[in-house]
């Protein structure tokens, strides 16, 4: 069976100070963040950027070791080395916050009116079980 990526937000920034969105795909086993351009940050505006239903692709499709390489706020996050992960809900935008097994973090933000939140909710909550907590 082939593993599917699932596109839960094109406004994903990598903290308050990268004003730049990205992708966040949700993978089977990896949450990936890839960079867009500035001319699509501002296309985004304040509104949602992901249409219904979601876009899939083949996880394959993805070419995980060429995105980290692509530009420094790509992420390609392993959620079986992830610590302790915290969702939060936000007024404007939502969080996930990640402490990873060998000590690092990364802080995931994205514009509310995404679906990211309720999903990442439902697929980190029973992947990571103890690992896992909403603020």
């Amino acid at each position: 069976m082939t593993e599917t990526a699932r596109l839960i937000s094109r406004s994903c920034t990598t903290g308050w100070g990268d004003w730049i969105h990205g992708e966040l795909w949700l993978l089977p086993r990896h949450l990936v963040r890839r960079r867009l351009t500035l001319r699509e940050s501002r296309a985004n505006k304040n509104g949602r950027t992901v249409p219904v239903p979601l876009p899939e692709v083949p996880a394959s499709s993805l070419a995980l070791r060429d995105i980290t390489s692509a530009h420094r706020t790509n992420k390609v996050i392993p959620l079986d080395e992830v610590a302790e992960a915290r969702l939060h809900r936000g007024i404007l935008t939502d969080r996930l916050a990640l402490k990873m097994g060998d000590g690092s973090r990364h802080k995931l933000l994205w514009l509310k009116v995404d679906p990211a939140h309720e999903i990442l909710d439902t697929t980190l909550g029973h992947l990571l079980g103890a690992r896992f907590t909403r603020d």
